[in-house]
């Protein structure tokens, strides 16, 4: 490193507080460490998104030139003086980019460095945003969010991926033998959507597999216990068109999102919907009853009326944003009614002698089902 590398280093670190320059050292020792992995590896195929490839370190060169290299790859691109700024709505986002709806417009954008560094927190589909435009059109600002879905980061817990923000309604879409009906997925999402501020709406799919009304009633009944807690509840099919029309009241004026699981028909009820939207579906996985990904990121879609829809990619899982005990239980509101016949009153309705609760479920009062997924979501 000549002496103005180490210039430049230590201007940049000076605008760093210790513990992003704690982080930024301990990145490029990884960095490093991986690297000389590769060189001991000769034959081993190195993917081209590979960090440690991108930053193209001569050999020899100590931890500060892999500090400034990711500091360079990182830095933003310069604000042109009285660039002109515009607010948008982010429609799609990739790596480190995303794209944005302005008015009149749709544009590619570049995201700052101080958003890409904890970028599946800061920003996400639906999000409002500034844009500075110029030769290369960057957001610079998320402004604050009314609602958002959150989950953990499936590879480390303590990361908070926001899902989709700004949203009015979140429609927890679920189907019925292919792949089959899960309640225990419905009330995680109940859970992070009311915890995030938007309303949910439940929607089935695929009515037509039940031909056997018999079978039907059986199977919607699972559902019972949600409208017993004032859950709006649509069912639908995308090939007879059954019950479409109540759920295109459901969303119409409104940014809706529809999540669930691979294979539900997401994909295919936007497209019944709006028809010229076009997107890509798919069927489930012959022999796993399994769906399989078509969307492999969100995506917002501009309808008329206002209505605005967020297809998202499907997931196998969904995990719980860090709460307490005493906030889950909030989203349990039909507890409410039987906390009086539970003897103390910071009752967790698990393992106390005299409850309420626990005596409802006994009684028949309250669903048993969603008295255990409470009791997993609290670790009981």
């Amino acid at each position: 490193m000549n002496e103005q590398e180490k210039k430049k280093l230590n201007e940049r670190l000076a605008a760093l507080d210790t513990r992003e320059r704690h982080k930024l050292y301990k990145r490029a020792s990884l960095l490093r460490k991986a690297r000389a992995s590769m060189t001991k590896t000769r034959n081993r195929a190195v993917d081209e998104e590979d960090e440690p490839t991108r930053l193209r370190i001569r050999r020899g060169e100590n931890l500060d030139d892999w500090v400034l290299k990711i500091l360079d790859q990182e830095e933003p691109t310069r604000e042109v003086e009285g660039a002109e700024k515009k607010s948008g709505v982010v429609v799609w986002i990739g790596k480190k980019s995303c794209r944005v709806r302005i008015p009149g417009a749709e544009i590619l954008c570049d995201v700052s460095g101080e958003i890409q560094r904890e970028q599946q927190t800061l920003l996400a589909v639906g999000d409002e945003v500034v844009v500075h435009l110029g030769e290369a059109n960057v957001v610079r600002q998320v402004l604050p969010r009314r609602t958002r879905l959150s989950r953990p980061d499936p590879q480390n817990p303590n990361i908070e991926r926001v899902v989709v923000a700004n949203v009015d309604v979140v429609v927890i879409t679920v189907s019925v033998k292919t792949p089959p009906l899960h309640p225990r997925l419905i009330d995680r999402y109940l859970v992070a959507i009311q915890r995030g501020g938007a309303t949910p709406v439940i929607c089935v799919n695929k009515l037509d597999l039940l031909d056997d009304p018999e079978e039907r009633r059986a199977e919607l009944s699972k559902l019972e216990p949600y409208a017993a807690t004032g859950v709006e509840i649509t069912t639908c099919s995308t090939v007879s068109h059954e019950g479409m029309l109540k759920l295109r009241q459901a969303v119409e004026g409104k940014t809706c999102a529809f999540v669930g699981h691979s294979g539900v028909g997401k994909s295919s009820i936007l497209n019944a919907i709006k028809p010229d939207l076009n997107l890509e579906t798919k069927g489930v996985s012959e022999g796993y009853g399994r769906g399989t990904h078509t969307t492999t990121a969100s995506s917002l879609y501009h309808i008329e009326g206002g209505t605005r829809l967020i297809d998202t990619p499907g997931i196998r899982s969904f995990g719980l944003w860090k709460m307490s005990a005493q906030e889950l239980c909030w989203y349990f509101p039909e507890f409410e009614a039987y906390k009086d016949g539970c003897k103390f009153g910071n009752c967790t309705h698990t393992h106390e002698p005299v409850c309420g609760v626990k005596q409802a479920v006994g009684d028949g009062l309250l669903s048993r089902h969603r008295y255990e997924t409470y009791g997993r979501l609290l670790g009981a």
